[in-house]
């Protein structure tokens, strides 16, 4: 089950004549969930379908994955609901100055520009704005939930990456406010609650899922800047044991599980970062 646990605030992010922010979210996160859901259905077919036993414990979803992975789930979610959207897009120059410039530097043969610097990880125009966003993804351990210095870093890099995309932004719009309406960046950051446990261990380990997910909600609230948006995602109880991952790859320990019963979501718009 998805439950957003608090949305964003302020007349910026819910201009509803602009573009509601939460409306976007929301949505972007219910497509999230559900491709989710479809591609663990369809990898526990085919599982299924070689006589395996105990697939349960073999999936490996892309919300929790690697984050390469989990950021294809999102720009499938992200088209679903946006007008148009484009990843990796460069913002830091006019679109025409800059799809010519990715051609005069290509070093791929397919226009790929030569470096990342100006860009943003997904640009998406929804009702009458401009939307940019920043993804990070990280993990927490659902049981003793605690703000690592993993964690920490990764939130403070993808906020001050969602300040500079914001900058450029409101550059592009004063040079072409047709082509960037409204526009607005925030940073996007998953956490997967997951425990590696032994299988034998498995039966019973749900009876305090919600008591996990409170104490995760809580911690992740004491990061700095404080995130104005805080969803959380509840896995199937049939997906809840998931194999084991190391280093971003399936790594299967015989008796062992990875159980991951829960994704929380948080974000910060960057409505208040300085033009130039």
């Amino acid at each position: 089950m998805l439950r957003v646990i608090k949305a964003f605030t302020g007349k910026v992010a819910s201009n509803s004549d602009a573009g509601d922010l939460n409306g976007f979210l929301r949505n972007v996160l219910v497509e999230v969930a559900g491709e989710n859901y479809r591609q663990m259905m369809y990898e526990a077919m085919a599982l299924a379908s070689m006589n395996e036993r105990g697939i349960q414990y073999d999936l490996d979803p892309p919300l929790r994955a690697n984050e390469r992975v989990m950021s294809g789930l999102f720009a499938t979610a992200i088209s679903r609901v946006a007008l148009r959207s484009r990843t990796e897009v460069r913002i830091d120059k006019p679109e025409r100055d800059a799809n010519v410039d990715a051609l005069e530097h290509d070093i791929e043969g397919d226009g790929t520009p030569k470096t990342k610097n100006g860009r943003v990880d997904y640009l998406a125009w929804f009702d009458n704005r401009v939307i940019g966003i920043e993804l990070k993804m990280a993990s927490m351990n659902c049981e003793t939930p605690k703000i690592t210095e993993s964690i920490d870093e990764r939130w403070v890099k993808v906020v001050d990456q969602a300040k500079a995309a914001q900058i450029y932004l409101r550059a592009r719009h004063r040079e072409d406010p047709r082509r960037y309406p409204n526009p607005i960046s925030f940073a996007l950051m998953v956490i997967v609650g997951r425990r590696n446990i032994r299988i034998d261990d498995f039966e019973g380990v749900d009876k305090g899922i919600e008591l996990m997910e409170d104490r995760s909600l809580h911690a992740l609230r004491s990061l700095s800047p404080r995130p104005t948006f805080t969803a959380t995602y509840t896995f199937p109880k049939e997906f809840r044991g998931l194999v084991p991952r190391r280093k971003g790859k399936e790594a299967p320990k015989r008796g062992r599980v990875m159980y991951t019963p829960f994704v929380s979501f948080i974000a910060r718009p960057a409505v208040n970062s300085i033009t130039i």
